[in-house]
């Protein structure tokens, strides 16, 4: 005898627990409370077992009919309906907490002490901006390729291709991240070559050579203020970028052996770089010692809020020199590469005194040389120059060819 819609509805509780058979091995228990809860009777492997299926109302006859005979196509099938029903549970829950935000903001959390902080706030208001709002609350185990996309898709056609580019990247990390902890299968962002038009590479302005001479003198006369005239000059003789020069602390500096050590963390490539100082450097540095050795800085600065120098203050002082559009603090180091490889210094001992990554990946694994006592006879070649240039306006073949003073040197002590 089978169940009634209507003779579910007017089951009546009684002193003690009862059920009611329907079909198939379905039946409904009432609690003297007056409850109703739906469950199935079933073997599996020989043993009896017994599955709950809802309470009613919420779940009809009719929804529990079709609940039964999903869980008997799970036993024809060898599977076990109470574990798969758990595991099912398990899985809805761990996708509540496994959302992309979250698992983003988890790696974020881990990677902070690694990456630079200004790096990684940018990182972070760029997921909350552009990739949160789309992606953000969804299940990492659900995103998939077209929906991953649309977000870069989306940032790219903004006009913000860079963006784009990096976020993608970021996308890309955080899916990587994921997989590696088994809270997801596989990466939707790995391979989106073609999704995004290629980034212009980018050239910051800078002088011709030739125009060095008139800059070197345009900067010592110029009326911006000490620190910021000091940076310029430093910038000339170290090769550094500018965010790495102004973030420069005492704790770095080491004078006796004219040496600049700069930490990973203030680095681009998260590598510690070590910056031979020429006598004019010394010099410099001995020089603001005296105003700013007392600080943490050595660009020390009351008004700003970092304690040092602006990013900006070297380059507003060459644009009131007259040099906008046409010079910028990274310029130095182009003007100093520019110059050395033409008077053909070892590319290496160049590329390695301007901290650039070796584009050969296997052979920067296998090349750690630091090429320092090259790099100590270059920059002070390079310095001296500078002060050649600065005094008598000459051309760039003042700089002897370094080939030449090297084959001229080993004749010499044959």
């Amino acid at each position: 005898m089978t169940l009634t819609a209507l003779a579910v509805k007017n089951m009546k509780p009684k002193a003690k627990l009862y059920r009611l058979a329907d079909s198939g091995g379905l039946c409904i228990e009432v609690a003297p409370s007056g409850s109703k809860l739906w469950r199935w009777r079933y073997n599996f492997n020989g043993k009896p077992q017994m599955l709950a299926l809802g309470k009613y109302p919420t779940v009809t006859l009719e929804q529990a009919r079709k609940k039964r005979d999903a869980a008997r196509d799970l036993v024809d099938a060898g599977k076990h309906p109470k574990r798969e029903k758990d595991a099912k549970k398990l899985r809805q829950m761990v996708e509540g907490e496994h959302t992309f935000e979250k698992i983003a903001r988890r790696w974020m959390e881990m990677k902070g002490g690694k990456l630079n902080e200004k790096y990684h706030k940018q990182s972070l208001a760029r997921l909350e901006q552009h990739i949160f709002p789309m992606i953000g609350a969804l299940p990492i185990t659900e995103i998939t390729i077209p929906d991953v996309a649309r977000v870069i898709e989306k940032i790219g056609k903004r006009g913000t291709v860079e963006t784009a580019h990096r976020m993608k990247q970021v996308v890309s990390q955080v899916f990587r991240y994921a997989a590696q902890r088994g809270l997801c299968q596989f990466n939707p962002a790995a391979d989106m070559r073609d999704l995004l038009p290629r980034r212009e590479e980018k050239h910051y302005p800078c002088i011709h050579p030739s125009e060095l001479p008139k800059l070197l003198q345009d900067m010592e006369g110029s009326k911006t203020d000490k620190l910021t005239k000091a940076a310029m000059h430093l910038l000339a003789l170290t090769f550094v970028r500018t965010g790495e020069l102004i973030g420069a602390t005492w704790d770095e500096i080491d004078l006796d052996r004219e040496e600049w050590r700069i930490p990973k963390e203030r680095m681009k490539m998260k590598r510690p770089h070590v910056v031979p100082l020429s006598r004019q450097a010394v010099d410099i540095l001995k020089a603001l010692h005296a105003s700013t050795g007392a600080k943490l800085h050595v660009f020390h600065s009351q008004r700003g809020k970092s304690k040092h120098i602006s990013n900006g203050a070297v380059l507003m002082a060459l644009r009131r020199m007259g040099y906008q559009g046409r010079m910028t603090g990274h310029g130095f180091r182009a003007l100093a590469s520019t110059i050395l490889n033409e008077k053909n210094y070892p590319p290496d001992v160049i590329k390695r005194q301007l901290a650039h990554e070796d584009e050969d990946k296997i052979r920067s694994a296998y090349n750690r040389a630091e090429y320092l006592l090259e790099r100590k006879k270059m920059m002070q070649d390079y310095a001296d120059f500078l002060d050649k240039a600065k005094a008598e306006t000459p051309n760039i073949s003042d700089l002897k060819d370094h080939r030449k003073v090297a084959k001229d040197l080993a004749l010499r002590t044959l």
